[in-house]
């Protein structure tokens, strides 16, 4: 280990040293950027000079003369903005049902060239070998790749999860290089219950100078001061701007998230903005996006959408890059345009509409080359038996039943519930489309128990047919919803063959994506995916769900950390009570 250390110190000091001479003028820069408008987020305005990079980090700003020589390339941007590398400060890149080097490959393209990763939904499936197949394929990116871990495998003790990670995991991949912290404690009743488990992952984070990240809707009060007490320092889960506010007076740095499926800029940012609160303590993160959102745009999104709401586009950039280094104790890597740091760079066209030029990672154009070799046992995780029709129902004599119901909230990962009669023809429960209330079945998919989760959900207003994922937060079980059970039984068995995807069915017509990477990720590029998402989302609005983003909508439906009402592989959850119900009233 001394050897480990003193060589990383020995390397440390080369490249500073290579650094100081090329800062000195003595090593000549490599590239200089000429006539930049340099968006300085360090003070929060926009000044002229040039850019002179070495090695791929920034050696000189503004006279840069001295610094250049006949080998060094100019490159005059004609009085262009230039600004930071965006950062997402918080995403599970697997939402994008794209491995992490597709991923990159259409980051790099909208201006973000950092994101901080949770890869919780591939730790939930593949446990600690999945984490470390992340890091070495993170390892060939020219992306920024930073890494929380995983700290809620699995999320609650509510589902069958495929793996567990526990604190001698943990530990180890704390001390593991771009590893920048604990990943949202979502299991809060374990921390305020002060369970041994989880305080021992939050006290090795914290003792090793790293960030604890939090998930706690809607928590207050004393609660909240017990979660915060723990050493937990950020929450991207708000449920109002109010909660938000709160949060950050009471210390808490707050993520604005803007993802595919929960959003909160049109909310939160005009009351920003109205009430003159300090931007400081606030960075953006998408959380989960989906192809077509990351191909359409990604952090450039976020930066424009707040412009547009009322903030400076510097501010608006800060959001993007210094805030979300500074939590992440990262800033002397990445997040400005400043001495010393990784010359990622994004050339603007335009800065009030953030239209971008080029984009530069470690001072060069880089192109994204094929990934990694996948091993064998990411192609093989369905291990559940053949679903028959009666598997999904619920069975009762009376007939009818009063029903709990998983009321959706389209647009947020909130559930409501409510209590509803539904036929039975004497031995079962059916679902009633014509209220909307459809039948959902979660089926536990890693071969530890075989368990069925039964219930009754509303919002997708499917009027034929049934839709199935192996995409199921956290746990990634698969979650079936239909007007019939026969439908549902053979998008079941559809994604048990493929061995993962989402699969729509009707009348015993299947159309399908294929997701073989441990059930959740597509092998395709983003342009592929993204196609058969569109014809999958034309599908299913044929069939009569008019949600905006029925799949991740979908996938949310079982996780059981997010009020209300939720159902797992185990059964219907009351999130607020923490435990199993039942799905129809005895």
């Amino acid at each position: 280990m001394d050897n480990l250390f003193a060589n990383a110190n020995q390397l440390y000091i080369m490249r500073s040293g290579e650094k100081i001479a090329a800062g000195k003028g003595e090593i000549k820069a490599d590239l200089a950027l000429r006539n930049c408008r340099i968006v300085n987020v360090n003070t929060k305005e926009v000044h002229k000079g040039d850019i002179a990079i070495h090695s791929g980090f920034i050696v000189g700003i503004g006279d840069v003369d001295d610094l250049t020589g006949t080998g060094t390339k100019l490159l005059d941007v004609n009085n262009a903005h230039v600004c930071p590398g965006l950062i997402d400060g918080h995403v599970h890149f697997e939402s994008s049902m794209l491995t992490l080097t597709h991923f990159a490959s259409e980051s790099l393209r909208h201006g973000t060239t950092g994101i901080v990763i949770d890869p919780h939904e591939i730790a939930n499936i593949l446990g600690a070998k999945g984490i470390r197949l992340v890091l070495r394929e993170a390892k060939n990116l020219p992306l920024d790749v930073f890494v929380t871990i995983s700290s809620c495998v699995p999320s609650s003790h509510l589902e069958t999860s495929g793996a567990k990670l526990g604190v001698i995991d943990i530990k180890k991949f704390l001390d593991k290089k771009f590893v920048v912290g604990l990943g949202e404690m979502m299991d809060y009743p374990a921390v305020l219950g002060r369970h041994a488990q989880k305080i021992a992952m939050i006290s090795a984070a914290i003792e090793r100078k790293l960030v604890v990240d939090g998930h706690c809707p809607g928590m207050k009060g004393s609660e909240l001061f017990g979660y915060m007490s723990a050493g937990i320092s950020s929450d991207h889960e708000s449920l109002t701007y109010d909660e938000a506010l709160l949060k950050a007076r009471l210390g808490m740095k707050i993520m604005l998230r803007e993802g595919s499926a929960a959003k909160c800029l049109d909310d939160f940012i005009p009351k920003l903005f109205r009430d003159g609160i300090s931007l400081e303590n606030f960075f953006f993160a998408t959380d989960d996006i989906h192809p077509h959102d990351l191909m359409a745009g990604y952090m450039d999104v976020l930066v424009r959408k707040s412009i547009s709401l009322g903030i400076e586009p510097v501010h608006a950039i800060s959001l993007s890059t210094i805030n979300t280094a500074r939590h992440y104790r990262i800033d002397q890597l990445v997040g400005s345009i400043s001495i010393g740091r990784r010359a990622n760079l994004v050339i603007l066209d335009d800065l009030e509409k953030f239209r971008i030029r080029n984009v530069m990672i470690r001072g060069e154009m880089h192109p994204i080359t094929s990934g990694i070799k996948y091993p064998e046992y990411v192609f093989s995780t369905m291990k559940y038996r053949k679903i028959k029709p009666d598997d999904l129902k619920i069975f009762s004599d009376k007939s009818k039943v009063s029903a709990r119901i998983i009321e959706i909230v389209p647009g947020k990962l909130i559930t409501k519930k409510c209590i509803k009669d539904l036929r039975t023809d004497g031995h079962a429960v059916f679902p009633d489309t014509e209220h909307d209330i459809l039948s959902i079945a979660v089926i536990e998919r890693h071969g530890k128990n075989g368990n069925i989760g039964r219930g009754f959900v509303r919002g997708f207003n499917l009027k034929e047919g049934a839709v199935g994922q192996s995409i199921a937060h956290d746990s990634h079980n698969v979650v079936v919803v239909g007007t019939n059970f026969e439908d549902m039984a053979l998008c079941a068995n559809r994604i048990r063959e493929m061995q993962g995807g989402i699969v729509l069915a009707k009348d015993k017509e299947l159309d399908h994506l294929h997701l073989p990477f441990a059930g959740i990720l597509s092998t395709q590029s983003a342009h592929d995916v993204e196609k058969k998402l569109k014809e999958l989302h034309t599908a299913i609005r044929r069939m009569g769900c008019r949600l905006e983003a029925p799949f991740i909508q979908m996938s949310f439906l079982s996780l059981p950390v997010i009020p209300s009402l939720k159902i797992t592989d185990m059964g219907l959850v009351d999130v607020e009570k923490g435990k199993i119900i039942e799905a129809v009233e005895k």
